[in-house]
């Protein structure tokens, strides 16, 4: 082949010494080129064969050292202590008393005098029958409003309480006597037996001006009211004076 070939590569094998086309044995150029090839191509993954090996070596031996283990240590619940308190702590007390003395001294406690009979006759409390004396019957006429109905104005002084009103007392009142109850035909031929719980007004004479029942068998229950109206008590007393009080009694019947 003569002359410069502009199709040929510069840096490939040069085909000018071939001597006829086709070439084939040892003088082919691709088996001329090979060695050369395969020089690079065996360089090149040795050279990526170190590189990663050298990677490899400096991870393991200078990557960081780990932490430390940490101790645990299992402890039973009966070795824990009383945990703190979760409520607020209380303020500190102060005596109010002592704190006042310290400050100015406590006043003198004034003790009533006796004096003559003649000399008290200032009242700032109205007796019952001067309160009915002054509450009279107020007419229209009376008001300049002509004739017509009368205002009158009911002063309840003295009520009886209701169930549900709480009365203090000292001391409850307690049963004299009673009459049995009557045990009915009806609950006796049932053989209904039990307690009837009353709950009854006694009155500041000892007796029972009110009752109804709270509970109870039903077909009991008139037979206890009868009986519990015929109770008789001791009043209850509040400063040495009997005061109406509602109280719960039970009635009891049983079968002989």
């Amino acid at each position: 082949m003569s002359g410069r070939d502009p199709m040929h590569i510069p840096w490939a094998f040069s085909l000018a010494d071939a001597p006829h086309l086709p070439i084939t044995g040892d003088a082919h150029p691709l088996r001329r080129e090979a060695p050369k090839w395969l020089g690079w191509a065996n360089g090149s993954a040795v050279a990526v064969g170190l590189v990663l090996f050298g990677a490899w070596w400096f991870w393991t031996h200078f990557r960081p050292e780990p932490s430390p283990p940490r101790e645990i240590r299992i402890v039973r619940y009966t070795e824990l202590g009383v945990p703190p308190s979760i409520a607020k702590p209380a303020a500190p007390q102060i005596n109010v008393a002592e704190a006042v003395a310290r400050v100015a001294p406590p006043p003198e406690i004034g003790v009533p005098e006796p004096v003559p009979d003649e000399l008290a006759t200032s009242r700032t409390i109205a007796t019952v029958a001067e309160m009915a004396e002054a509450l009279v019957p107020i007419t229209l006429e009376d008001l300049g409003l002509g004739g017509g109905d009368s205002l009158v104005v009911d002063l309840d002084i003295a009520s009886s309480p209701t169930p549900d009103e709480f009365v203090a007392v000292e001391e409850e009142p307690i049963r004299i006597s009673i009459d049995p109850p009557i045990y009915p035909e009806l609950a006796q031929a049932a053989e209904i037996a039990g307690t009837v719980l009353v709950r009854a007004l006694v009155g500041k004479d000892g007796r029972v001006h009110d009752c109804f029942v709270v509970e109870g068998p039903e077909v009991l229950r008139e037979a206890a009211l009868v009986s519990a109206r015929t109770a008789v008590f001791r009043p209850a007393l509040l400063q040495h004076r009997p005061v109406e009080v509602w109280i719960l009694m039970p009635v009891t019947f049983r079968m002989q």
